[in-house]
């Protein structure tokens, strides 16, 4: 592809862009993932079954194999050993003619994918999932039909990597989509708001201001202190010293408004959230990557609505959680939402497809 340049610059904060290459199939909803060998692993989107690795050496997408079925709105998670596994999400049936909600788990190791025999309890998307510390991933949530006027899931359950085998757990106190599910340093995992179904205007869905630890020792889940905001479609990221950074995300608590700035941590030590400041634009079905001086880079979203009336941002923001500001690179990108990021070993973030509001796109900017 065309490389483009364009050095950004605010107040010391300083970002190479580059535009670099395209992907082979346009995708929003899918995943990136970094693998062992340090290139990144793209699954899922709406367009295509086919999976694409891309090559931080020659900043280029190479094939990555067929994994069987399309499937976006699922969850990515790594494995001890190196591989990933790939549950849920949105897909189609058989005959290609509607949408069907997966319970379907895909591994990929070695290079190559396989789908499992074991399936989950209850097929989901827009659920949560977070590697435990034996190696298992606890999946949380979702919603399990597609369309709308659908409730949400308050079950959890834990797939077994050894026995490849999925298990109930406790369940949440509240069904969530849309939640975040983030593994604490020590070994716990914290939920933060979701939204109870996919009612609209006709029943009434109702976004959480509320957030739960998961105990692995115990297998249940108990109240953790209360976010300041409601939120869904939100990011949580951890941060180097053991807290967990909550941005942007839909709310219903906003006069005029209902995507946030609002940013939070949550402190394991307190069991509580603290505001630590604003981001510069509303963002939500963004994405949010640490980066290696310990901000958070925070990239495209969308900044209002849902559905046809929505609009996307073309920006990217690093905040610093050490002094709750955040600053904006100046040049603009790509307009994209339901994309994917992901750090490279050399610091890079890339960005991968997403939504610009009209349908998938295929391009991949690099930051330097």
């Amino acid at each position: 592809g065309s490389v483009a340049q364009a050095a950004l610059t605010v107040e010391g904060f300083r970002v190479a862009l580059q535009r670099r290459t395209d992907l082979q199939f346009s995708r929003a909803g899918h995943t990136a993932s970094l693998l062992a060998d340090g290139s990144v692993l793209v699954v899922g989107g709406v367009e295509s079954s086919m999976a694409e690795r891309f090559l931080p050496a020659t900043q280029t997408f190479q094939s990555a194999g067929n994994t069987g079925e399309k499937r976006w709105s699922h969850t990515a998670s790594p494995l001890p050993g190196g591989g990933w596994i790939f549950l849920g999400g949105l897909g189609v049936d058989a005959a290609q003619t509607r949408l069907v909600t997966l319970a379907s788990a895909m591994l990929h190791e070695d290079g190559a994918f396989t789908t499992l025999d074991a399936r989950m309890l209850s097929p989901r998307y827009d659920h949560g999932a977070a590697p435990l510390a034996d190696g298992s991933i606890l999946v949380t949530g979702g919603l399990p039909l597609p369309g709308s006027d659908v409730s949400a899931l308050p079950a959890a359950e834990v797939f077994d990597p050894v026995q490849k085998r999925f298990t109930a757990t406790g369940a949440m106190a509240l069904p969530r989509a849309g939640h975040t599910a983030t593994t604490l340093k020590d070994g716990r995992v914290l939920i933060v708001g979701g939204r109870d179904s996919t009612c609209l205007f006709t029943c009434g869905q109702r976004t959480w201001r509320s957030a739960e630890l998961y105990d692995p020792a115990t297998g249940t889940f108990s109240p953790a202190g209360a976010p300041s905001q409601a939120r869904f479609n939100h990011t949580a990221t951890l941060l180097p010293d053991g807290r967990v950074l909550i941005a942007g995300g839909t709310t219903p608590d906003l006069e005029g408004t209902d995507v946030s700035t609002l940013v939070e941590v949550y402190d394991p030590a307190t069991n509580q959230f603290l505001t630590l400041g604003a981001l510069l634009r509303p963002r939500a079905s963004h994405t949010a990557t640490l980066l290696g001086d310990g901000k958070v880079l925070l990239a495209g979203g969308l900044t209002y609505g849902s559905g046809e009336n929505s609009m996307a941002t073309a920006t990217v923001e690093a905040f610093d959680p050490a002094t709750g500001l955040s600053r904006l690179a100046t040049s603009e990108v790509t307009t994209r939402y339901r994309h994917a990021a992901a750090r490279l070993a050399s610091g890079q973030v890339v960005l991968v497809g997403g939504s610009e509001g009209g349908g998938a796109i295929r391009i991949v900017e690099v930051f330097d």
